[in-house]
């Protein structure tokens, strides 16, 4: 929905405010829109479980376009965020995301090369955290500005503050959740029972 008016490359459909003094600011918040839409939309069926099994070619194949996505994207996201008209913290936000968000899918490439599965499965998970980073920004956002009027507190708190903290609070959490699951499972192998050996295996012995 969001990446919809950068298909028709009009600047005046563009949901972000543009730096008129950069004349290639729309062109590459295009790029990234439409890739990183792609991107967020086919991630998710890479982490089924049964088409990985069943249709090894297909997950191969939709997991070559979401790297080339994400790669593409990530880049044209970098010089989109240093063209940002919306503040410093923002731009360093969307700056730190966008470097985390190649280096994941660098180092999901590189994993998946070697034939290291579980390390690609791992930073595959990191990097579709932070590519949804834009679903959960707009949430913030719309619950800033919701919250900023429900407290009344709209004249203390701008929508600039709202996007700043979104910039950063969006990927983060999403980036944190993801690694609160690693955790669990990593705790998990450490305190799981042996099995115990049944009475009959011992009388057999």
């Amino acid at each position: 929905y969001f990446a919809t008016p950068y298909l028709l490359f009009n600047p005046a459909l563009s949901r972000i405010n543009l730096n008129t003094s950069v004349l290639p600011h729309f062109p590459i918040l295009s790029i990234h829109a439409v890739t990183a839409g792609i991107a967020l939309l086919i991630g998710p069926f890479q982490f089924l479980s049964p088409l990985r099994a069943t249709y090894p070619s297909v997950h191969r194949l939709i997991g070559r376009i979401y790297i080339v996505c994400v790669f593409i994207g990530s880049i044209a996201a970098f010089f989109s965020a240093l063209f940002s008209v919306s503040g410093f913290v923002a731009q360093v936000g969307f700056v730190t995301l966008d470097v985390l968000w190649f280096y994941s899918i660098c180092q999901a490439y590189v994993a998946i090369r070697r034939g290291q599965i579980p390390v690609h499965r791992v930073w595959m998970t990191r990097n579709y955290a932070l590519t949804f980073g834009a679903v959960t920004l707009r949430a913030w956002l719309y619950g800033g500005v919701a919250l900023t009027i429900l407290t009344h507190s709209a004249s203390k708190i701008s929508q600039a503050d709202i996007y700043s903290t979104s910039a950063w609070i969006s990927w983060v959490f999403t980036l944190a959740v993801a690694e609160w699951v690693f955790n669990q499972r990593l705790l998990q192998t450490f305190f799981v029972k042996p099995e115990r050996v049944s009475d009959r295996a011992i009388v057999s012995k």
